[in-house]
């Protein structure tokens, strides 16, 4: 049910009083686009950044505790943000402290995956090569079970701390607990927020592991259309087959809707004009949807969320 304006006005002035008491430093009507990656769509309530695990659960806690909706965003990949902008909170999670103990790795959700894998490298740490490919941070790879080259979190991840909505408490699930799938974990179905994750991996040559990360981004920077704006993969790979070929073979790539175009290097990318509309990704979204299971007989599910206050 949404608040009404009356009701949400009030619980903001709450979370603004109460963010002031733990020294939480809030920004009105902040724009969200800059902070990601497909830099469209309009202003959140309130927007936040944290930079520890503790200073997430306060501003976590605090929208709870004044009513408020939340949102939180680590570097903003694989979400549209709506033109009319984000009720409530959103928290930009810049948490990232990273700790290696032997084979295993702590990270903040905060935590680039780039950087990860960067720091496993370096410690001589094999598994999470893949991992250069996502574009997230660890909660969201968490989140999404995101994975790339045949790897996901589920085959690296041990155990997570999440906290509840529900009891404020921060718990440790193990990996069985997370119930992860394709692109699928419990995050998102339940009201828990990734705190940070343990990984288990396995001693390696350096020199080796650099070599397959290496080969990774190369693939990468030759088949995504990384300087141009864009949220990632907009669809999940369909059973047996990959969204990007079924939407090349519609004939799709650089269709056009407005300020949103499908990528000619890439069919499963759209593209956002600079000042660009969030109106006009999801527009062309829907009509790639549509045009595919047409000539395709397949239903393409979103890997890409469509946040904020979309209306009908």
């Amino acid at each position: 049910m949404t608040a009404r304006p009356q009701d949400m006005a009030a619980a903001l002035a709450s979370l603004d009083d109460l963010a002031a008491e733990r020294g939480l430093t809030l920004r009105m009507d902040a724009p969200v686009a800059p902070i990601t990656t497909l830099r469209v769509g309009g202003p959140a309530d309130r927007l936040v950044e944290t930079s520890t695990r503790d200073e997430l659960v306060s501003a976590l806690s605090v929208a709870s505790a004044a009513g408020v909706p939340w949102l939180v965003l680590g570097n903003g990949s694989d979400v549209v943000v709506s033109d009319r902008g984000v009720r409530g909170l959103v928290i930009r999670n810049r948490a990232r402290t990273i700790i290696t103990d032997g084979s295993n790795v702590e990270a903040d959700s905060g935590t680039p995956m780039a950087l990860l894998v960067k720091r496993a490298t370096a410690a001589g740490l094999s598994g999470l090569e893949w991992g250069t490919a996502v574009p997230g941070t660890v909660g969201g790879a968490v989140w999404a079970n995101a994975g790339a080259h045949g790897g996901e979190m589920r085959d690296v991840v041990t155990d997570v701390d999440a906290w509840d909505a529900g009891t404020g408490a921060v718990n440790r699930l193990t990996n069985a607990e997370c119930a992860f799938g394709y692109r699928e974990s419990r995050f998102k179905h339940e009201p828990l927020v990734v705190v940070g994750a343990r990984l288990a991996l396995r001693p390696a040559p350096e020199r080796d592991i650099a070599e397959r990360v290496a080969a990774f981004q190369a693939q990468r920077v030759a088949t995504q259309p990384l300087a141009e704006q864009n949220a990632g993969s907009v669809f999940r790979n369909p059973p047996g087959d990959y969204a990007g070929r079924l939407i090349e073979a519609a004939g799709l790539k650089g269709a056009r809707e407005g300020s949103a175009s499908v990528s000619e290097r890439h069919a499963n990318f759209i593209l956002a004009d600079r000042g660009g509309s969030a109106a006009d990704v999801r527009a062309l979204a829907e009509r790639v949807r549509a045009t595919v299971l047409a000539s395709a007989g397949v239903t393409l599910e979103f890997e890409i969320e469509f946040i904020g206050e979309w209306g009908s």
